[in-house]
């Protein structure tokens, strides 16, 4: 897990090739353009492959910090990122419903745990190439290695 500094309000952590950002529970206007620009700078610094918007602290969230919330998944989105929106509470998600938020395209879990594993469940994640595979196809079986090494 790696920490980020920055100067905004908002924690980051790079966990598992995902940006994870914990959102604080008091958000004004002016934190969202800092929380956006913030997280667009350290996806394209990291490249990393899932961003994780963690909202487990926020107890109110009016239409336009949800709006701007969404814009910022829309635009990492575009910079190859899947996101998740993690800890909605049940008051939150239920005046969104009642305000007729748009909530499509946009991936929910309960836990950062269960986020991981929608993430981890895509192709792009999956397909993440491995240092330690062999481009020749060929494996050295134990008895091999101990037999080619006494044969020296």
């Amino acid at each position: 897990m790696t920490d980020l500094q920055f100067n905004s309000e908002t924690a980051m952590s790079v966990v598992s090739n995902c940006l994870v950002v914990t959102i604080p529970g008091e958000i004004h206007d002016d934190m969202l353009i800092r929380i956006r620009t913030d997280v667009l700078e350290k996806v394209q610094a990291t490249k990393v492959r899932g961003l994780v918007l963690d909202f487990s602290t926020v107890r109110a969230l009016d239409t336009f910090a949800f709006n701007s919330f969404t814009d910022t998944a829309k635009m990492a989105s575009l910079l190859g990122v899947t996101n998740v929106f993690v800890g909605l509470q049940p008051g939150v998600v239920s005046a969104l419903v009642d305000l007729e938020v748009e909530i499509t395209d946009i991936g929910t879990a309960l836990t950062i745990e269960d986020a991981f594993e929608q993430l981890w469940g895509i192709a792009s994640f999956q397909n993440e190439p491995e240092n330690d595979i062999d481009e020749d196809k060929e494996t050295i079986e134990d008895d091999d290695w101990e037999h080619d090494s006494e044969q020296e």
